[in-house]
């Protein structure tokens, strides 16, 4: 199909001219030698016809196929790639997790068109791993917009591959487990993918081993086809068991290529109000991986997002989100000292509100961290909900390891 729409003219040309051709030469015939065709001696303007159609063919085509194929040097067909430069020199690596779905103010692919320069991976959430092995898309799947965006501006494509709640079946049952690597694998080489991005959630600390066995499995799998292994996992220090207990650091980073700490959720929608990444509790974690996983391989995960807490139930916001909310509502932005982070209140329906939330000036005390523990970079949870400074800060950050 792509070399059809890159050679219609050309088909198009030989198609018509192996219709009309045949009847060029019988009237050819007829002049020429005096071959007997009443039929068309008869109808004069049936034989003027097919002499004007020829004419128009090698006339319309053939004149213009060389200086049309001149004039579409430009245009990018499907299946080509082109790669544009970004201008990053920084030894830190920004990656960006993509979602489909969409929200007021915080579109994704947006965000990418707009900061690409500023990004090397982008990790889009299209697929989930059933218990059976088998993989299903979410939120509309894999889009060829989004990937060819990436990777023809040198972005690696990494997409996230989540867990069902019920994962553990799949990590226990080893032909399952086998089945679940090889689709993973045909996937990745499917749609020539960097590598991709496991991000299981909520498993059981009793998993932990088939967890492990898992992602040896797989990352053996890719690395022969030259494909990147990245997980996410939970911080260890001040989270519930059940939420961190099945990532054994030490085990896991030999055998991948990059571990994305998700730093954030400190607190959440359905806990007390708090901070979602307060500085003091990152940076603890970051020392605590540390005595397992080697810098190099450390991807930090920062927010950008926060969090409506009222009734003992928080609603989700974006940075911007928050900053309009806080406009509206005419409430005092406040800077809290030792979690650098900010927060406001304010009342509606005679009901209390808290709100915590990350924005540029939270984010360059993390950034502060990866320089001063030379951390591979950041992950971004998720592109779209951050503003215009955001980005300034990570560029003015990471331009001093330029």
């Amino acid at each position: 199909m792509d070399l059809f729409y890159r050679y219609k003219k050309n088909i198009i040309f030989f198609l018509l001219l192996a219709i009309f051709l045949p009847f060029f030469l019988l009237i050819s015939s007829s002049v020429v030698y005096g071959a007997d065709l009443d039929w068309i001696e008869d109808k004069p303007w049936l034989k003027g016809l097919l002499l004007f159609v020829l004419s128009f063919i090698i006339n319309r085509f053939v004149g213009n196929i060389n200086s049309d194929e001149q004039v579409n040097t430009n245009q990018i067909y499907e299946g080509e790639v082109i790669t544009i430069e970004n201008n990053l020199n920084s030894d830190k690596e920004v990656l960006g997790f993509y979602v489909n779905w969409l929200t007021p103010g915080a579109n994704s692919y947006d965000s990418l068109k707009e900061n690409w320069q500023s990004i090397d991976m982008v990790a889009p959430f299209w697929y989930t791993l059933q218990t059976d092995g088998e993989i299903r898309t979410r939120y509309g799947g894999y889009q060829y917009e989004v990937d060819s965006f990436a990777r023809n501006r040198n972005i690696q494509v990494l997409p996230l591959i989540n867990n069902s709640q019920e994962n553990t079946l799949m990590l226990t049952d080893p032909e399952i487990r086998a089945k679940a690597v090889y689709n993973i694998v045909d996937l990745v080489q499917k749609y020539n993918f960097a590598g991709v991005n496991i991000d299981f959630e909520l498993l059981p600390s009793w998993a932990r081993n088939s967890y492990t066995a898992f992602i040896k499995q797989l990352s053996t799998e890719l690395k022969k086809i030259n494909k990147l292994t990245t997980i996410s996992v939970f911080p260890k220090i001040d989270v519930p068991l059940e939420l961190q207990g099945a990532y054994d650091y030490a085990a896991l980073a030999p055998l991948v290529d990059r571990i994305v700490i998700m730093t954030y959720d400190k607190h959440w929608s359905t806990g007390p109000a708090g901070p979602i990444a307060p500085i003091n509790w990152v940076e603890e974690n970051i020392q605590y991986a540390l005595e397992y996983i080697p810098a190099e391989k450390i991807i930090l995960g920062v927010a950008n997002y926060g969090y409506d807490w009222t009734g003992g139930y928080g609603q989700d916001l974006s940075s911007k989100e928050a900053l309009n909310l806080a406009n509206k509502k005419g409430a005092e932005i406040k800077w809290h000292d030792i979690y650098q982070t900010p927060y406001f209140y304010y009342w509606e329906n005679e009901r209390k509100h808290e709100v915590w939330f990350e924005n540029s000036n939270s984010l360059a005390f993390k950034l502060d961290l990866v320089n001063k523990y030379n951390l591979k970079g950041i992950g971004i949870w998720r592109l779209g909900n951050e503003n215009t400074d955001f980005w300034e800060t990570i560029n003015n950050k990471f331009d001093n390891n330029r």
